[in-house]
């Protein structure tokens, strides 16, 4: 079995529809820092990452990055435009050397439309999407930075293969994109969790020495967020 055909929708697809679909795809390499797209192209391509790491930006009027989420092995970015035929959503940066597979807007649409399995498949992948940008709408809305960035730690140690270290671990300007923050809040927040032996820290390395505090820090301020609400609605 190829690397393509590893991945999810390829996977989900019927045999005949698969092989059509990579018959048809074309291989792309992209050195670090490529932009592969750009928020507002009428480009239309799905993209499957094959190996490398990319991020999805936003940039304000002023030239902010917004960090929406990084893409690892195996994920797929560019769905919506090809299914709804707008502009793309966001930008789309290489953080590595990356090999990516581009399927063409109407063979995605056939392989959707022809095989209930990669339809579903699609289906339960934008149902998790959903699910984590409203966990992001909350903790900006609701939680201090502190705990912004705790959750924010909480993901980056259930993405990594033993749930015990990231490397390479994202800079604290990118972080601070990440949870809405500045980057000297986030370096002082690393520093306390250092000091309290939760965590240590390298050169692009953070091991987690007591994920369990972090997940108790959080935790307790979401049901303490919860109680509030309820108060002010009584």
């Amino acid at each position: 079995m190829s690397d393509a055909e590893r991945l999810g929708l390829f996977g989900a697809m019927d045999p005949a529809v698969r092989r059509e679909a990579l018959d048809r795809s074309r291989l792309i390499r992209a050195r670090k820092g490529t932009a592969i797209l750009s928020k507002g192209d009428t480009s239309s391509d799905v993209f499957f990452v094959l190996e490398g790491r990319l991020q999805v930006l936003l940039y304000s009027a002023n030239g902010r990055e917004v960090s929406l989420r990084d893409l690892d092995e195996g994920e797929m970015f560019g769905e919506l435009a090809a299914i709804d035929g707008e502009g793309r959503s966001a930008s789309i940066i290489a953080l590595d050397d990356s090999r990516l597979l581009a399927m063409g807007r109407p063979d995605f649409r056939t392989a959707i439309e022809a095989s209930p399995d990669a339809a579903m498949w699609l289906l339960g992948q934008l149902t998790a999407r959903i699910r984590a940008m409203t966990e992001r709408v909350f903790e900006l809305s609701a939680l201090n930075v502190q705990s912004r960035l705790h959750c924010e730690l909480l993901r980056l140690a259930a993405r990594s293969p033993t749930g015990l270290e990231v490397r390479p671990a994202p800079t604290h300007a990118e972080l601070a994109n990440r949870i809405g923050t500045h980057r000297e809040a986030v370096t002082r927040e690393m520093r306390a969790l250092v000091t309290q032996n939760i965590i240590k820290t390298g050169r692009r390395r953070i091991q987690f020495l007591d994920i369990a505090r972090l997940q108790t820090s959080v935790g307790r301020l979401s049901l303490q967020t919860e109680h509030a609400g309820k108060t002010a609605e009584a």
